[in-house]
């Protein structure tokens, strides 16, 4: 609410990154307004959002938002069922003539904690050879794949194998490139960045800052950026309303590592929490799983989490449930410079229990609008 609040009346105090993730739900929640408050016990659900719930929102507003889904897709009854501590439910009841249906859903939260270890080693790697970079103003971007683990790797990897090598190249050039990793260097466009600032400020941290850097945007990989420049803040210093004016020099690394057990470890399946979800479905009615996630890991990772999510489906024991069909929604915000937000939607769907009827929905994205839905997979 704080970001929706400050995009709207105080843009010098909002966070565009953070704000990607949440402005295009509450401008789904604005634009379906009438609809919204048509659904049963929403009311309710915000308030629990807000009061109890208010340091994890995420699940409330997925369900709300898969709610809102169903009754967009023109279910006349839709409520959200009231949580009891005596019994296991599901979150939602949607109703259709004599057609009833019962819906659980499940919000998969960041990254996975092998992503957070991950960039964790990568900065502890990273220092040493910034301060390199910073100490003699070498205005370098590096491009990096890792072929094996960083947990395998020393903390003074790049630098021991960087140093010597980083102040007799000329870029654009690949320096390295063997079984561990492949290392490809830029030089930083240094007349690009001085001709945009003495136009712009430059909110930092923004996608806009990385970009100017970085030199393009950046789909793909963990991106690090260091400079040194002038900055400020625009009316008083409150919020994130810090500003770049000038930059002197700058330097940065696109990051990924393609080796077989980072992708495997990151790929986190559903069939935790869709064995979860199935707990709470009644035993006797027509039931659906909504699963949501972000793609935050890039394409080597998504390709595989496709892979395993296909064969968790067909393999899946429902317990005796009458659960029919499974959803995953997966979602990735961007902020880039040129627009208040991009937002992206994947969606796959199953049949389960070699159920033959048609689907409960139509149309089944939450978040991107109808019209704007194409073919194939965002993450590629």
């Amino acid at each position: 609410m704080y970001l929706a609040e400050t995009f709207l009346d105080r843009r010098e105090s909002y966070e565009p990154i953070q704000g990607a993730r949440v402005i295009p739900i509450f401008a789904q929640f604005g634009e379906h307004l009438e609809l919204l408050n048509k659904i049963g016990g929403s009311r309710q659900r915000c308030l629990e959002i807000i009061n109890a719930e208010r340091g994890t929102p995420d699940a409330g507003l997925f369900e709300i938002l898969t709610a809102l889904m169903y009754r967009r897709d023109g279910w006349q009854t839709v409520e959200l069922i009231p949580r009891s501590r005596k019994e296991k439910r599901p979150d939602i009841r949607v109703q259709e003539g004599s057609a009833e249906w019962f819906v659980e859903c499940k919000r998969l939260f960041g990254r996975p904690e092998y992503s957070t270890r991950e960039r964790r080693k990568w900065l502890q790697m990273w220092q040493p050879l910034a301060k390199l970079l910073w100490e003699q103003k070498l205005p370098f971007v590096l491009e990096i794949c890792f072929h094996v683990e960083l947990s395998e790797l020393p903390d003074d990897f790049l630098l021991k194998r960087l140093a010597e090598k980083l102040p007799l190249i000329v870029p654009p050039c690949t320096v390295i490139e063997d079984r561990e990793w492949a290392v490809q260097v830029r030089a930083v466009n240094m007349d690009r960045i001085r001709e945009h600032l003495s136009q712009y400020f430059v909110k930092d941290p923004s996608d806009q800052l990385q970009e100017l850097i970085i030199g393009r945007r950046v789909r793909q990989g963990g991106t690090t950026t260091l400079s040194l420049g002038k900055g400020g803040t625009i009316g008083p210093a409150t919020g994130t309303n810090r500003v770049v004016e000038r930059i002197d020099f700058a330097a940065g690394a696109v990051w990924d590592c393609d080796a077989p057990r980072s992708i495997e470890t990151k790929a986190r399946d559903i069939r935790s929490r869709l064995a979860e979800a199935v707990e709470q479905l009644p035993a006797s009615s027509p039931s659906v799983v909504h699963i949501g996630l972000e793609t935050l890991d890039g394409w080597f990772v998504e390709k595989e989490r496709y892979r395993r999510i296909c064969e968790t489906v067909s393999s899946f024991d429902a317990k005796g449930k009458q659960l029919h069909w499974i959803y995953c929604h997966l979602f990735q915000p961007y902020s880039p410079p040129e627009v208040d937000w991009e937002f992206d939607e994947t969606v796959y769907f199953f049949s389960a229990n070699n159920y033959e009827g048609p689907p409960p929905l139509k149309q089944h994205s939450m978040i991107v609008p109808y019209e704007h839905i194409r073919p194939g997979v965002h993450w590629a």
